[in-house]
Formats: C-alpha cells, sequence, structure tokens
C-alpha cells in the first residue's frame, strides 16, 4: 500500500459515543448533515474500551457506521489500549475491527493516562499482533509533544505503523516551559500561548522522533473544554479553536486533521462548529 488508505485522510473528527453523538444533532441523519457542512470526509468511530461493547451497544454503533459510509464517509475504527495485556489487547482489536466490518484501526495508546502501562517489549509485541489484522492502514494516537510522554514507546511502534495521530489539545500552549526546552529546527523561538504554534512544535518534534523513516501524521484538535485543573473554560475553547484555524498554515505537513471530538458532553459546541464550517478544511492542501 502506498500510503495512508482514505479513512485517514483530509478532513474528519472522532466519534467517541455514538449514542450521545446522535443526541447532540437529534438523529443520526442530521449528524451526519452536519458533518457533510463542515467537509468531513472521514470518521473515526470508537470499537472497543478495555473491553468488547454488549451486543445491544455494539448493533447501534454498527448501524451507525453503515450510514456513514452509506452517506460516503469514510470509516476507521478505534480503541483504547491499556497494556495490561498486549496479546489480550490485540486480539480484541483485531476482533472488534472484524466484527465491525472495518479496515482501518486507531490504537489509542497513553501510557500513563487511566493507569495504562506499556513497555517497548509490549508495544512491539500488541502491534506484531494487530499488523497482521488490519487490512488497510494502521495508527497509533497518543500524546502531542512527544518528548515530555515516553517517546521510546512510540519508537518502538515505528515499523509497524502507517500513521501517527498526536492529539494536539492545546489548552494554552506552548508554555514558558517548552519555549525554554525548545525551538524551531531553524534555530528560532515559537510564541507563547498560540494555538498554531503549538501544532508547529508538535509536528517539529514528532519529524525528530520519527527522523530518517517519517510516517504520516494526522493531527487532532482540540474540540472540547473542562478537562484540567482549574477546569479549562468552553469560551476559552472555543477562542483558541478559532486562534487555530485562522492562522495555521501547515496542512501540507500531514496528511490529515480531525477533532476530539464531535458531539456528547463538553465537546464541539455550535460556535466551534461554525469556526470549523467557516474554515472549509476539506479544501486544504493536505499531503
Amino acid at each position: 500500500m502506498v500510503g495512508s488508505s482514505k479513512a485517514f485522510r483530509k478532513h474528519g473528527t472522532f466519534i467517541y459515543q455514538v449514542p450521545e453523538t446522535i443526541a447532540r444533532y437529534g438523529t443520526t441523519a442530521l449528524t451526519i448533515e452536519a458533518m457533510t457542512e463542515a467537509q468531513m470526509t472521514h470518521a473515526w468511530v470508537r470499537i472497543h474500551s478495555q473491553s468488547a461493547y454488549s451486543t445491544s451497544a455494539k448493533k447501534i454503533i454498527a448501524t451507525f457506521i453503515g450510514d456513514l459510509k452509506q452517506a460516503g464517509i469514510e470509516v476507521a475504527g478505534w480503541g483504547w489500549c491499556q497494556g495490561s495485556d498486549p496479546v489480550a489487547d490485540a486480539k480484541l482489536a483485531t476482533k472488534e475491527l472484524a466484527s465491525f466490518g472495518l479496515a482501518d484501526y486507531g490504537a489509542d495508546i497513553e501510557h500513563g493516562v487511566h493507569n495504562a502501562n506499556w513497555t517497548k517489549d509490549e508495544i512491539k509485541t500488541f502491534c506484531t499482533q494487530v499488523r497482521p489484522g488490519v487490512s488497510a492502514s494502521f495508527g497509533v494516537t497518543t500524546f502531542p509533544l512527544i518528548d515530555w510522554h515516553e517517546p521510546e514507546l512510540m519508537t518502538a511502534a515505528l515499523p509497524f505503523v502507517d500513521m501517527f495521530n498526536p492529539q494536539v489539545y492545546w489548552h494554552h500552549f506552548p508554555n514558558k516551559k517548552m519555549l525554554k526546552q525548545f525551538k524551531r529546527p531553524d534555530g528560532s523561538a515559537y510564541s507563547l500561548d498560540n494555538a498554531a504554534q503549538y501544532a508547529d512544535l508538535c509536528l517539529d518534534r514528532w519529524s525528530k522522533l520519527m527522523g530518517a523513516t517519517p510516517k504520516e501524521i494526522v493531527v487532532t484538535g482540540q474540540a472540547y473544554w473542562g478537562e484540567g485543573d482549574p477546569p479549562f473554560p468552553q469560551d476559552d475553547a472555543e477562542g483558541k479553536l478559532e486562534e487555530f484555524v485562522g492562522a495555521w498554515t501547515g496542512h501540507n505537513r500531514i496528511i490529515g486533521l480531525n477533532w476530539w471530538h464531535f458531539g456528547g458532553g463538553a465537546s464541539m459546541s455550535h460556535r466551534m462548529r461554525n469556526s470549523i464550517n467557516k474554515a472549509k478544511l476539506g479544501t486544504k492542501p493536505y499531503k
């Protein structure tokens, strides 16, 4: 295969909880209409957590996936990978991918979050087991500023994946500590507290990590609020999203841009969707 498949390309979104996402828009048809208005060409639908979903939940997810495909929206499956038993994690991922009839998979690997625990050898074991069960493209979704989050784990995944997906949740980054530690490749400085500059910083660090064997990159942007201490306010999150889509010009460095996440809870407000729609992200010059 030359490059990642369409389910990883251009503009799209994570779908975290299918029923809650549909409820946000009213119906599946209205959900898909909102995605189409945003020029979204792909959706990454959660197909498992640390275990498989119930039969009734899987029926809802499978119907939603079928409706997305019918509307011409490419679908990849993704799921949380805990690391306590990498062989079991891999079996769960490939079993659920097959059960939903999907060809593309994104493994959510975030060492230290929700007690997830990974070693380099466990990453290699997991990837070795998953890779044959993914008939199209395989990627890992993980931290944005990879230097600060066990970069050796992603180095271990490098030979196996087609794509990495840094979750570039900018909050008020880059902060002063980041500016002190990192410079641009040309030696110049990044700007403090700027969403577009944080995306540049994260991509520059991922490029350094991958070195001579680069993999394709999809950036996930921040379309949620409330995380952190104190919680990140909704108004701030909406303003930072506007800052990003208005200023960032690095689309030609990546194969796709998507969002966490499209609906349910503290995510994808009306103001955020308006900003995304106006940006016409489906027309950007991705790789």
